[in-house]
């Protein structure tokens, strides 16, 4: 149903009135207004629907915002940051803001979130009411600022996290976009070959009635396949696509799949240290802004990806909770590297928890970007081998008949 913002005042007492309703249409919106809340509506202006704003995150809403990007949220985050600095009233600052956003879905967001305030509603409520834009996180961390009266400094590292989370993000995809244009780049040639090459030059061979060696007969009788059966081949993939992701989608499916991620080689090194970077960042940060330990290590074992540390973390959080260091829980999971459970122990012994965590985000930062280009230049050179040898297998198979041929000629 569509959303409206009304301007108006109160039929009763004169009272200004603005706001957000739902109806039909704007005819019906100023009814409802007039006939429910005695509201007689000057102007009224249709938003974007409520379900689209404050539906709950779906995995696509995680990485996308529900629609909104994360580099306009940490642009905004940033804004608000300087802003908030500044000492500017807070619903000065969320309507400089909803004016200055590219962004509609998060402009109306911003605009409802300052009209929440003006009733009286704290900023974390607000933001909470939108969990497809404003993250766990990002809401903890804004209520932390709120009751350490440090909103401008927690915005701050709140922004800083979110420009770090978009760097690797951009960083990651962009290590995959080579291998992925290979890759379809390949297919493309491959299904080309097999559906406009091989069959005429299967025609020749039979022509000239051509003893076959295995190989290409092998070849002949793959390429047959693809062209009668094709709309097989494509329901076999795709059945094993929706499969594989129903599987990937219960519990132990993912447990599964998650374990063996951390295994993989080349990928599974770059997969612990990406996790390791986000939780010592997080926690570095939650802490810093005020979170107590427990509600930090909660938050942060709900925005890591891979079970398995989740698992480690919440096993960590239980044991804390029982008054045990935080350090050698993690270090009884024997997951983490040395170096990250080493850190947190000397940070608890000396009182400087987050700055260690901060240390070793950092470290593992750096190593990030380190494997990501080292597996950038070992892709590439084997995408080519591959393509060169696969490409070569092909047309070997071909021209030893044609060579055939011409010797029969001769």
């Amino acid at each position: 149903m569509p959303v409206y913002r009304y301007k108006g005042f109160d039929s009763t007492s004169g009272a200004a009135r603005k706001g957000t309703i739902e109806a039909e249409s704007t005819k019906a919106a100023r009814s409802k207004l007039k006939t429910r809340d005695k509201i007689v509506a000057t102007e009224v202006t249709e938003q974007v629907s409520v379900e689209k704003l404050k539906g709950k995150a779906s995995f696509l809403s995680s990485l996308t915002g529900g629609g909104v990007k994360a580099m306009d949220v940490a642009i905004m985050t940033r804004q608000f940051a300087t802003l908030q600095e500044a000492h500017l009233p807070l619903d000065e600052t969320l309507k400089a803001l909803s004016r200055q956003v590219e962004s509609e879905p998060l402009r109306n967001a911003l605009s409802n979130i300052k009209d929440q305030i003006s009733e009286g509603k704290n900023l974390h409520e607000a933001l909470g009411s939108f969990p497809a834009i404003f993250d766990r996180l990002y809401v903890n961390m804004v209520k932390a600022g709120e009751s350490s009266g440090k909103l401008g400094l927690v915005l701050t590292r709140v922004a800083d996290f979110n420009e770090y989370q978009v760097k690797i993000r951009g960083q990651i995809m962009g290590a995959m976009m080579y291998p992925a244009v290979m890759i379809c780049a390949m297919g493309a040639i491959t299904a080309v070959m097999f559906v406009s090459v091989v069959p005429k030059m299967q025609v020749v061979f039979k022509s000239m009635k051509v003893v076959l060696p295995w190989y290409t007969k092998a070849l002949i009788g793959l390429s047959e396949i693809i062209q009668s059966q094709w709309y097989i081949i494509f329901a076999a993939v795709a059945a094993i696509i929706y499969l594989g992701r129903r599987w990937y989608e219960t519990t132990e499916g993912r447990r599964t799949f998650d374990r063996q991620a951390l295994q993989f080689p080349i990928f599974g090194p770059i997969i612990m240290r990406i996790n390791v970077s986000r939780f010592t960042k997080t926690l570095s940060t939650l802490l810093s802004s005020g979170v107590p330990i427990l509600g930090a290590i909660e938050i942060t074992k709900n925005i890591i990806a891979n079970t398995q540390i989740s698992e480690a973390l919440e096993a960590a959080r239980v044991a804390v909770q029982e008054g045990q260091s935080l350090g050698v829980s993690i270090e009884k999971s024997q997951l983490f590297p040395p170096l990250v459970t080493y850190m947190i122990l000397t940070g608890e012994k000396t009182g400087q928890l987050e700055e260690m965590l901060g240390h070793v985000s950092v470290a593992y930062d750096a190593e990030v970007e380190r494997k990501v280009e080292a597996m950038i230049g070992l892709i590439e050179p084997l995408m080519v081998i591959f393509m060169t040898v696969g490409g070569a297998g092909i047309l070997g198979a071909l021209m030893v008949p044609m060579l055939s041929i011409m010797n029969q000629m001769r």
